[in-house]
């Protein structure tokens, strides 16, 4: 069975069981509550959600850290607030998610093949024009990124490696390529509004990276207050 199946179906058993357990709690056949133990639960998620995509770890490390330090703290181990430590340690894999993580571009397109795109408090627009995209990189950390492919010729399998701390990126496409969509968000959110016209021989484009409490949006079009 695969991770994704495997995922699914595990949070399908816990799903059922603790809908059945509070229902007979609430019949009064049994008593059905997690007490002190709640925090299981959040640790639970980020195992779930690290077991569906090894790649994407910061999230999973994220919720395992908050549900294993309320459990300690449940369980009277520990004194001061979770979120004391929680947040300089989520400060701390961020930087290490920059440092470590793996790169989706790199074994595609050498860096002078590309047309990176990176804004720092501030906007940064690209329109690519190659005959075969096959990645880029797009950046954005306290600005907003746009990179415009609709005069690219995309290869069959392209990839757009993005990465955004309080920021936002917008990439735009043509209608004739596939989106999967990779992206790691925390506290963050990606939106595809892209209207596609595809078939089995459409080249793929992949758009993989984290998002922290940033966003998104894949359009094919680019909108009008972008950068203003």
């Amino acid at each position: 069975m695969k991770s994704s199946s495997l995922v699914r179906a595990t949070t399908g058993v816990v799903v059922i069981v603790a809908g059945i357990g509070f229902l007979l709690d609430n019949l009064n056949v049994i008593d059905f509550s997690f007490g002190a133990y709640w925090p299981l639960l959040v640790v639970l998620a980020g195992l779930l959600l690290f077991a569906n995509n090894t790649r994407n770890w910061l999230l999973p490390l994220f919720l395992i850290l908050l549900g294993g330090l309320y459990q300690l703290r449940e369980l009277d181990l520990i004194s001061f607030q979770p979120w004391q430590v929680i947040w300089p340690l989520v400060i701390v894999a961020i930087g290490l998610s920059l440092l470590f993580r793996r790169s989706y571009v790199s074994n595609l397109a050498s860096k002078n093949e590309r047309d990176d795109v990176f804004a720092l408090m501030g906007g940064s627009q690209i329109t690519n024009t190659a005959t075969s995209f096959k990645g880029s990189k797009v950046t954005a950390i306290m600005g907003g990124a746009q990179i415009d492919l609709r005069k690219t010729g995309i290869a069959d399998d392209a990839v757009i490696e993005v990465f955004s701390l309080w920021g936002g990126i917008e990439i735009v496409v043509p209608e004739n390529v596939q989106i999967l969509n990779k992206i790691n968000c925390i506290m963050a959110g990606s939106e595809d509004k892209t209207m596609q016209k595809v078939d089995k021989k459409s080249p793929r484009l992949t758009i993989a990276g984290d998002l922290i409490m940033a966003g998104v949006v894949i359009r094919n079009t680019p909108s009008e207050n972008f950068g203003s």
